[in-house]
């Protein structure tokens, strides 16, 4: 590799030949020559083409804005990369220099390390340019080099032009810590300008808990050790108002080691944790108002089921004439209608409670075998009056060998009761509603199926929520309140089952129960057949 001339100018001795100590470390391919004088400088840069020029800001003769332009008339150094270095006091210097066309500036005292890099990196790109060629005619066209070198450095224009626009807080921080690029919204948000922060650690350029993180957090991930690379801030910024900024890090390892940097971008998500917190509040405040309600429920059923006992015991004591005749037979009938108004209400108010139960998690099962055909055939009993005056068949029919049930038998003669009070209840008189029980791989299932009026997936999805029901209040045609459905399927979940419903607008619904296989026990349960149709007229 040819040797890189590197002149070096500067009117303080001392500060000479620590630049020229640094220049002669970029690596053994560079030349340093020292000048503690501007005009001898220019002389020697006009016979003898330098690979790069570090410049005193407060060089003599001038200045360092007025060397550089006289530098960049000489013909063959029209495209040579210069370096500024200059104190903090030098900073408006810095940035003249930089606007005339200087490269890249350095602040002091100078970071060895960091002043090895950004040379190394202006020698390569500069050593790819052609040197001069005085034969070229003056209109000639720039040759290959040259233009590969413009082409640099508009490319690192258009970076810096594309960090400004992106809308987040951009710092790049190298080996020993120190900022070698940052983006107008980061030097905003810590309140310094951007080129007194470049060479800068970041508690030299502005301190803060910013600082405090690069500082931790950066050093440890170019040594390769263990960082979060995002991470959550929650700081005060510069007009005292309290902010969260989401970092997010990238590593990058040169070739040697020494080109190695920390990317960081900011973005401030306050907003977006204020609506968090609000949401979750929102959240609590819901599920207590939830609680207060369920508690509000379980108290008030409780509260009304003792009247109702009352009304229910007195009212079969009239209707039965169990103290005597009464006098007046309408009263009798009277009686009648208060009694099933009463277990009306009551059975009403018994699904409230048990929803408020589940809801609190406080209903529990009194597990034990469950025979489910017998016990099958014993709710229908229950269901056997609503079924006459809806003109209905009931058929109860097994499908394979049913294994006993390990579940609570009153929850399940519940849940069956629901579905088929519902089946009767949307079902087309001198219609058929079946209760189908399956042995499906081992585990126990029950289908309730009629053939009534059938809903589409909207309505489907209604009638699985509290209260919810399909018709309107003004249009339906028969009595409920909406709790037999999700009822069921709570006490469904409660035995670790899934209830699921299916169904055609004007076909039919078919609503399986499908229990858990470690609920079902050996059994020498009846095997495939009908054991039981009632026939209504």
């Amino acid at each position: 590799m040819s040797s890189e001339l590197v002149v070096i100018i500067d009117d303080s001795a001392t500060q000479l030949k620590i630049l020229e100590r640094l220049a002669n470390s970029i690596g053994g391919w560079t030349v340093a020559k020292p000048f503690g004088d501007g005009e001898a400088a220019l002389s020697f840069c006009g016979l003898n083409t330098p690979g790069l020029v570090v410049l005193g800001a407060a060089a003599a003769q001038g200045g360092a804005v007025a060397l550089m332009q006289r530098l960049q008339r000489l013909e063959n150094c029209a495209g040579v990369p210069v370096i500024v270095i200059g104190a903090e006091e030098d900073l408006d210097s810095l940035e003249r220099a930089r606007e005339a066309g200087a490269a890249d500036h350095l602040l002091l005292p100078i970071n060895h390390r960091d002043f090895r890099v950004r040379a190394r990196t202006l020698l390569r790109a500069h050593r790819d340019r052609p040197r001069g060629d005085p034969d070229r005619a003056p209109d000639e066209k720039p040759r290959s080099g040259e233009r590969r070198q413009e082409g640099l450095r508009q490319a690192h224009e258009m970076l810096l032009r594309i960090l400004d626009a992106i809308p987040r807080m951009i710092c790049v921080t190298g080996p020993e810590g120190r900022y070698v690029l940052v983006n107008r919204q980061f030097a905003s948000f810590v309140g310094v300008r951007a080129s007194r922060i470049i060479g800068k650690t970041p508690h030299e350029a502005h301190g803060g808990p910013i600082a405090r993180s690069l500082m931790e957090t950066d050093p440890l991930l170019l040594a390769g050790r263990t960082a979060p690379l995002s991470s959550e801030q929650e700081i005060v910024d510069r007009d005292g108002a309290p902010c969260v900024l989401l970092a997010s890090k990238s590593v990058f390892h040169g070739d040697d080691g020494e080109d190695s940097m920390v990317v960081t971008a900011w973005l401030d998500i306050t907003e977006r944790k204020r609506a968090e917190h609000d949401l979750l509040a929102a959240k609590e405040q819901a599920e207590l108002a939830n609680r207060s309600k369920t508690e509000f429920l379980a108290n008030m059923s409780h509260e009304t089921r003792t009247p109702l006992n009352a009304i229910i015991g007195f009212s079969q004591v009239i209707a039965g004439e169990m103290l005597g005749p009464v006098g007046t037979p309408k009263y009798i009938g009277y009686a009648r209608d208060i009694l099933v108004s009463a277990e009306h209400l009551l059975g009403i108010i018994n699904d409230i409670l048990d929803l408020s139960k589940l809801e609190a998690g406080k209903l529990d099962l009194a597990e034990e075998t469950v025979d489910l055909p017998r016990a099958i055939e014993e709710l229908l009993q229950l269901a056997d009056a609503k079924a006459r005056a809806s003109e209905i068949r009931i058929a109860l029919r097994c499908e394979g060998s049913i294994p006993h049930l390990w579940a609570d038998t009153r929850k399940v003669k519940q849940i069956v009761l629901n579905l088929l009070i519902n089946a009767i209840k949307f079902s087309h008189p001198g219609n058929e509603v079946a209760i189908v029980l399956r042995n499906l791989s081992g585990g126990v299932t029950i289908d309730v199926v009629d053939h009534g009026i059938g809903m589409d997936t909207d309505e489907v999805t209604l009638a699985m929520t509290r209260f919810g029901q399909v018709a309107s209040a003004w249009t339906r045609k028969h009595d409920g309140t909406g709790l037999g459905l999700p009822l069921a399927i709570g006490l469904t979940e409660l035995h670790g089952g899934k209830l699921t419903v299916r169904s055609t607008k004007g076909v039919g619904t078919t609503v399986t129960v499908a229990f858990p296989r470690e609920r079902a026990q050996p059994s020498h349960a009846p095997g495939q057949g009908e054991l039981r149709a009632v026939a209504q007229s």
